[in-house]
């Protein structure tokens, strides 16, 4: 499964550099990053009895690693992000959560635009671009699901050729369960399949190769 899943990885992570980087490193700097970060989600189901209560991935810690070419105002980049997490069936006044569910490996070529510039040196900057992930879940098949994401960041140099990145983003794919995988028997709510939004925070460091 896992020989299977980096196999899958590997073939998205090529898909990604011929995307993000078609022309020749010459015409721009390259920087390579290093995030860790958090996320939240909602949607993924809903039940169908009142439409209150969902399954969903449960609060994870995130690491990336990115690479991004930089000219001028725009640039391109390629991040990747891997994570584990539980489920939760959340409510409104109840949240039940189980570990060690998901594991998900995410790529995400996107194009990088400078909006403003904070300060002497610090820049404003947007990202946006096509989200590939693959979700492996205990005792299912894994599934490969694409979606889109977006972000916005805050970039400071940290001297030499360091800088360092605080950066708030959103994304959305199709729900990461199959249609009957919810369906639990013996009496209990059906659950309707739902977009699965995710927002995130991330911190990096950038190092100018």
């Amino acid at each position: 499964m896992l020989a299977h899943q980096a196999r899958r990885f590997a073939k998205l992570l090529l898909a990604g550099i011929i995307l993000a980087f078609p022309s020749s490193p010459l015409s721009g700097q390259w920087h390579i990053g290093l995030g860790v970060g958090a996320a939240r989600f909602w949607g993924g189901s809903q039940d169908n009895v009142d439409g209150t209560t969902s399954f969903l991935p449960y609060r994870p810690t995130t690491f990336g690693i990115g690479l991004e070419r930089q000219a001028g105002h725009y640039g391109f980049g390629l991040q990747g992000r891997y994570f584990q997490a539980g489920v939760a069936l959340v409510g409104p006044e109840v949240t039940v959560s189980s570990e060690g569910i998901f594991k998900v490996v995410s790529v995400s070529p996107e194009v990088v635009a400078r909006i403003a510039t904070i300060g002497p040196d610090n820049q404003l900057r947007i990202h946006a671009g096509p989200l590939f992930e693959v979700w492996d879940i205990v005792d299912l098949d894994s599934r490969t699901r694409l979606g889109a994401q977006g972000s916005v960041s805050v970039d400071v140099p940290l001297g030499g050729r360091f800088r360092g990145a605080v950066t708030a983003g959103a994304a959305v794919i199709p729900s990461p369960y199959n249609e009957g995988e919810l369906d639990i028997g013996g009496g209990a709510p059906t659950y309707e399949l739902r977009a699965l939004w995710r927002r995130s925070f991330e911190v990096t460091l950038h190092y100018r190769l």
